[in-house]
């Protein structure tokens, strides 16, 4: 009998402690987890653009759209990196699409723990790395035309540059034409398209742009071939890459390889409505 109520008592006791643990949880503000903080904001985005295409928007008006949801997608990992190693993955894959400032502001935010780990090294030594960034001027870089005479960048003064950073033996025949649409799309004052090429000579030079037909385009070569230091300089990790710049001549778009819907996106150029320059 000794033995029910003690065991009874006992029983009443950790009742008593879970009501008030529970009560005590009640009062407490709720702890938000920054990762799934990230995570959630996520889901509301890709929730609004699955709205986008099914209202199936005119496609310019669909583009400008994905282009801010994108755009949110990078500035949430920006705002949640310190905190949310989700986050911290993003700004990683999207540093060449984040500006250098922006950047530098992410690491800092870092605590020593974070700084250490892997993705921390990595954004340190992408930051530290004297390449070409989002934000930075394009290089008028020393190089010479289709007649050999020096390359004069003034020609782009004024005017959105699209640099096409080599790749032309691996660049689709459909991709070729999407470009010569885009040409005949857009305004030569507004919009100069420049194709850098690969050449150890002249003669070279001239050959691969009349094999690959790049007569259209405002065409240039330091003549120092593959290995030239433009390469190292501007931070080719792959060709072709696609420099977009604003009319300052900074940059505002580094795209590595070729997808018309997402170049569209990221750009704003397209062969259906010529230009759409969405920072404007």
């Amino acid at each position: 009998m000794k033995t029910t109520k003690i065991s009874l008592i006992l029983f009443l006791l950790l009742a008593l402690g879970s009501v008030c643990a529970c009560q005590r949880k009640a009062g407490e503000p709720k702890v938000v987890n920054t990762e799934d903080a990230y995570l959630g904001a996520l889901k509301v985005l890709d929730a609004k653009k699955k709205e986008i295409y099914i209202l199936k928007w005119p496609a310019k008006e669909e583009n400008r759209l994905i282009h801010e949801l994108n755009e949110e997608r990078r500035r949430l990992a920006v705002l949640h990196a310190a905190s949310s190693p989700s986050a911290m993955s993003t700004v990683i894959t999207e540093s060449s699409n984040i500006s250098r400032d922006d950047l530098q502001q992410v690491y800092a935010s870092l605590n020593k723990g974070m700084q250490r780990t892997n993705l921390g090294k990595a954004l340190r030594k992408h930051i530290e790395k004297k390449t070409l960034l989002v934000g930075d001027p394009l290089p008028h870089f020393n190089g010479v035309g289709l007649d050999g005479q020096p390359f004069d960048w003034s020609v782009t003064d004024g005017k959105r540059v699209l640099l096409i950073y080599e790749g032309w033996g691996w660049i689709k025949r459909d991709t070729h034409l999407w470009f010569k649409d885009l040409l005949a799309a857009t305004d030569r004052d507004s919009l100069a398209v420049v194709a850098y090429v690969y050449a150890a000579s002249l003669a070279e030079f001239q050959k691969r742009v009349k094999s690959f037909q790049l007569e259209p385009y405002l065409v240039v070569s330091d003549l120092q071939g593959k290995e030239g230091p433009l390469n190292k300089k501007i931070g080719i990790r792959g060709v072709p890459t696609y420099f977009y710049t604003d009319r300052q001549g900074c940059v505002r778009r580094i795209i590595r390889g070729f997808d018309a819907e997402a170049f569209s996106y990221l750009t704003g150029l397209s062969p259906e409505w010529g230009e759409n320059w969405l920072e404007e």
